[in-house]
């Protein structure tokens, strides 16, 4: 089987030039495990989540993330397997490109584009209920939505400031971010165990018991699409590719010691959480609009609680490190290949810095975070909208991926392919996250309130309509920038570097 220069897979993209290109070998393995640990955080996948999570489906926190690793680990499987591979910034965008089409693989950049953008997008509201809490706890009083908007704008500054001096700053930065939440999380989860076992009958097994769901299948599912999203990022280390030393090494140990891990951490002290608080009082909590972690924590550490609030801005900012960092490497890939502005493919300094991007996408989150507060006038429901929506664009990011998995085996690499990990592990996760957006959106969020049910569901699907539309256009009236190589090309398998086997159509490394 014989292929031509564009149809073989990962080649570089012929419209960079090194000049062009983000500073190679600038994130170690330790950088990469920070970037997939600090976008899923420790802390916030906690703090933001329990309260929520619990609300929808009653005192059984601990239960929903580990489902939601066992929903996600499959895909999370065919990423490190892509990865090992055929490893690419580009991601899902790249091996659809060369595995099936460039159309499937610019429709999967445009997917990851928006996914990553709305985890950013995401990040700064949180931060603003933070925010507003540690001004209450100062007694000091401002309007809601001032306080709001001063909120999303003050957490902005530092990530900017971080971002722009480069990825290696970045990933220090969320290093040192999340193993300070990390330890104040384990000390307030001990807390919280040591003081229960003072009170007779206090430590139970029943936040892990499925007979305290009492929300039934519709609470059940709602909780997942929140248990999906504490899981959503994972991936972005993938992003990270291009800059990364060894990254067929290293970036599938990234992502799934991240995934088996965090899912451990979160569910075992889910269980603490949930037996910190009657589950009457966390449901008061959330519906106020309030995050149920911070008198939970007022109530154990009393004014240490103010910790907690610190905490969650520091796992706050990690997350919107990483979020902003892929987000801004996938929209520099897709302009340097022409397909967004030009000016967005730009890079400033010594360390091929993607300024112009970086920047785009923070003034797309203050505008955007600014919007939503405006219409819903509500931090907590505007966190709520834009995390539904997230999920919805991650999972078809992850239904991209498995396909992938299988297609970019069967074609380019059929002498490695594997049965188990190519084919049953890549259908398992299709068929997992198809199950997911029927059931969590299209069922359950459809059947909610218009605010951030039905509004989330409408909007993700015009929104989806609107990428297929540029996706045909592109086609029609710009198909020379189809008939190039991937955006981003993957790691070690440049054309001159491959063989082709005339017998299994598999493809032989020669060199690396």
């Amino acid at each position: 089987m014989n292929h031509t220069a564009s149809s073989t897979p990962c080649a570089e993209p012929s419209s960079s030039s090194s000049s062009q290109r983000l500073q190679a070998n600038s994130i170690g393995p330790w950088g990469l495990a920070a970037l997939a640990i600090g976008i899923t955080s420790p802390a916030m996948g906690l703090y933001a989540l329990w309260g929520p999570m619990q609300l929808a489906t009653g005192p059984i926190t601990p239960l929903i993330f580990i489902a939601s690793m066992v929903l996600t680990l499959p895909t999370a499987i065919s990423y490190a397997l892509l990865n090992a591979q055929a490893p690419s910034a580009g991601a899902a965008s790249t091996w659809l490109w060369q595995s099936l089409s460039p159309a499937a693989g610019l429709l999967a950049g445009l997917l990851m584009t928006t996914y990553f953008l709305m985890a950013a997008i995401a990040q700064p509201l949180m931060f603003a209920l933070f925010f507003r809490d540690l001004l209450g706890w100062l007694h000091i009083s401002f309007p809601e939505m001032t306080t709001l908007i001063l909120g999303v704008v003050i957490s902005t500054i530092p990530i900017a400031w971080t971002c722009l001096r480069g990825a290696e700053a970045s990933t220090k930065s969320t290093v040192r971010l999340m193993v300070i939440e990390t330890l104040v999380v384990v000390a307030l989860s001990v807390t919280i165990v040591v003081q229960k076992a003072l009170e007779p009958g206090a430590i139970t097994l029943a936040p892990i018991d499925p007979h305290n769901a009492t929300h039934g299948t519709c609470g059940f599912w709602s909780a997942m699409i929140l248990g999906l999203l504490a899981f959503c990022g994972f991936d972005v280390v993938s992003t990270a590719a291009e800059e990364a030393h060894a990254p067929r090494e290293y970036v599938p140990k990234a992502i799934l010691l991240t995934v088996i891990g965090i899912a451990i951490f979160w569910a075992i002290n889910a269980w603490a959480f949930t037996l910190s608080t009657p589950p009457e009082q966390v449901r008061a909590y959330t519906e106020q609009g309030l995050t149920a972690v911070t008198p939970m924590a007022q109530r154990y550490w009393g004014w240490g609680s103010l910790i907690v609030i610190i905490t969650a801005f520091t796992g706050l900012t990690a997350v919107y490190i990483s979020s902003v960092q892929g987000t801004s490497r996938i929209v520099f890939a897709l302009s340097r290949h022409g397909l967004f502005p030009k000016r967005f493919a730009r890079l400033s300094g010594p360390k091929h810095v993607p300024r112009n991007a970086i920047i785009g996408v923070l003034v797309a989150v203050i505008v955007l975070d600014s919007l939503t507060l405006a219409i819903l006038k509500s931090g907590l429901e505007s966190f709520t909208w834009w995390a539904n929506a997230l999920v919805f664009f991650a999972t078809l990011t992850f239904l991209a991926v498995n396909l992938a998995n299988f297609l970019y085996f069967f074609r380019f690499a059929r002498s490695e392919f594997h049965k188990i990990l190519n084919l049953a592990v890549p259908l398992l996760g299709v068929a997992l996250n198809t199950y997911l957006i029927y059931a969590a959106f299209f069922s359950t969020l459809w059947s909610g309130d218009a605010r951030t049910g039905k509004s989330v569901v409408s909007a993700c699907i015009v929104l989806l309509t609107g990428q297929i539309a540029v996706v045909i256009w592109v086609q029609l009236r710009k198909s020379s920038l189809l008939a190039r190589d991937a955006p981003i090309g993957a790691e070690g398998l440049n054309v001159e570097q491959l063989e082709v086997s005339a017998g299994s159509g598999g493809i032989n490394r020669v060199t690396r």
